[in-house]
């Protein structure tokens, strides 16, 4: 396909944007190197110059959905917080994610599920492990002095942000935030 030659950087983001909408629309299935390469206006040559195989394209889609999971539990002003309310504050960013970013849950629930290779559960299982290693120092600090475990309460926190992923895709519409966290609060430590 002719035109201006993009800058390498650029035309992988538009490959990979490509993948995605397909995959939003289609599923993965759907996501071959001619259709991306179409969609991103370029040459199926160019997608396997990039990624080297679907395979390669998926894996490369699976790193920016996972890459972007832990974003929101690294703001540099959540340490400002009483232990407590910083992990309130970090569980209500995830929650508020699953609402805007449900598609994106949903693929990586397609990519965990339907896609059974070790190499994207591999990818998953540790993204899953450094999500938990992102909620466990919060979740010690909230345990000090409580008949708490750190690491129970971290375990628990991030299986009640997994759960809630499951209920967004399923229902975004009646997908309520607030209400896993009034419940939340109401079993909060004195």
């Amino acid at each position: 396909m002719g035109g201006p030659k993009k800058p390498e950087q650029e035309r992988c983001a538009a490959i990979l944007a490509a993948a995605y909408e397909i995959a939003l629309a289609e599923g993965l299935d759907a996501v071959t190197a001619r259709r991306v390469a179409t969609a991103a206006g370029i040459s199926t040559g160019l997608v396997f110059f990039h990624f080297q195989s679907k395979d390669g394209l998926l894996e490369a889609l699976l790193g920016v959905l996972l890459d972007g999971t832990l974003d929101a539990l690294s703001d540099s002003g959540l340490e400002r917080l009483e232990p407590w309310d910083r992990l309130e504050r970090m569980i209500r960013v995830e929650l508020e994610r699953l609402v805007e970013y449900h598609a994106a849950v949903e693929l990586i629930f397609a990519f965990y599920f339907s896609r059974r290779d070790d190499l994207f559960r591999a990818r998953i299982e540790s993204s899953f492990g450094r999500y938990l290693a992102a909620f466990s120092p919060v979740c010690r600090e909230v345990a000090v002095g409580t008949r708490i475990q750190g690491d129970e309460l971290a375990a628990t926190v991030v299986a009640l942000v997994q759960g809630a992923s499951i209920q967004a895709i399923r229902n975004p519409e009646t997908f309520d935030p607030e209400a896993i966290l009034a419940t939340l609060r109401a079993v909060r430590p004195a």
